[in-house]
């Protein structure tokens, strides 16, 4: 594997990340240069990446959405798009705004309401995803999110995300959800 020379001084230690991680974690962190960096413990070495510089994605340029919620024990819907029938034939509604990219970062606390110290095994907040084409959800698990997610700039609903919702089971601590939704008008 390559090893990757890096200048970022603001590496995290592990045990700030994670205390049960073991002495030899790596960590991976978006670094000054607009890529994802995998550095290792102790040196902080970077060992590996994926350069995110020349990502872009359609939007209409006006219109985003910041997000910055608190999820007890429950659910909250963080966009929903209005596709109730793709019909024939399948269009979006010409000039109407639809969510072409989410950016979405889960935050969870390191205490829960009692004081205790929050396990690994208790983050489990679920992200819920509805499709156009189906109007059903699949769930899936996760612990720290970050994901970004974008729809194709297509006037075919059956290509959209439909909804997006965060899930948290846990009625023991509110997760922090940060995010960014972007927007695109379907076209002719």
């Amino acid at each position: 594997m390559p090893t990757y020379v890096t200048t970022n001084s603001k590496i995290p230690k592990i045990k700030d990340i994670c205390e049960d991680c073991g002495d030899h974690s790596a960590i991976l962190q978006l670094t000054d240069s607009k890529e994802f960096g995998i550095f290792e413990h102790g040196s902080g070495s970077q060992i590996g990446s994926l350069d995110v510089s020349d990502f872009a994605l359609p939007v209409d340029g006006h219109t985003c959405t910041h997000l910055h919620i608190a999820v007890n024990q429950g659910e909250v819907e963080l966009f929903n798009n209005g596709v109730t029938n793709i019909g024939s034939p399948g269009v979006l509604e010409e000039g109407k705004l639809y969510v072409r990219g989410i950016m979405i970062k889960i935050d969870y606390p390191k205490l829960d309401n009692n004081g205790e110290e929050i396990g690994i095994d208790l983050k489990n907040v679920e992200l819920w995803i509805e499709d156009a084409a189906s109007l059903q959800y699949k769930k899936h698990p996760m612990h720290n999110l970050f994901t970004l997610i974008t729809n194709p700039k297509s006037n075919d609903p059956s290509q959209l995300i439909n909804k997006i919702k965060i899930v948290n089971p846990n009625p023991l601590f509110e997760v922090k959800v940060n995010g960014l939704i972007t927007f695109g008008k379907a076209e002719k």
